[in-house]
């Protein structure tokens, strides 16, 4: 339990913790803004999809350039993202919608899915994504 206190102060102490959530807030306004926009016109699970979609592509280089300053291959990085973020929407996705169903409530649903794929995203950027290695 020690261990994992002072890695959460250790995350709190690092910049690359704000500069990542200063970003996270941006695409979370970019993704929420087309959500609300393409439910009247598509089905929720497509709207979600595409959604997220918009805030992966935001996060992916913003983190890449600024947060992160990676030194690894673009498309090195990109694949990883891809593979991280794959997963990441498919979760979203059920999470959103399993979410809905228990809380009939679509912006509670919303935010639920968002927490879930927050901490995978932040945790598979940091810790495999992004990682600078060295060759």
């Amino acid at each position: 339990m020690l261990k994992i206190i002072q890695y959460v102060i250790m995350l709190l102490k690092d910049r690359k913790t704000y500069k990542w959530a200063t970003i996270g807030i941006f695409a979370l306004v970019c993704d929420l803004s087309l959500y609300k926009f393409l439910l009247s016109k598509i089905d929720m699970d497509l709207a979600k999809a595409a959604s997220t979609f918009l805030g992966v592509n935001i996060s992916f280089h913003f983190n890449r350039l600024w947060t992160f300053k990676s030194i690894g291959s673009y498309f090195d990085d990109l694949k990883r993202y891809i593979a991280l973020y794959f997963i990441a929407i498919l979760v979203n996705v059920f999470v959103n919608n399993i979410s809905y169903k228990i809380l009939n409530d679509i912006n509670q649903a919303y935010f639920v899915a968002l927490f879930v794929s927050v901490i995978i995203g932040y945790f598979g950027q940091r810790l495999w994504v992004f990682k600078n290695r060295v060759k």
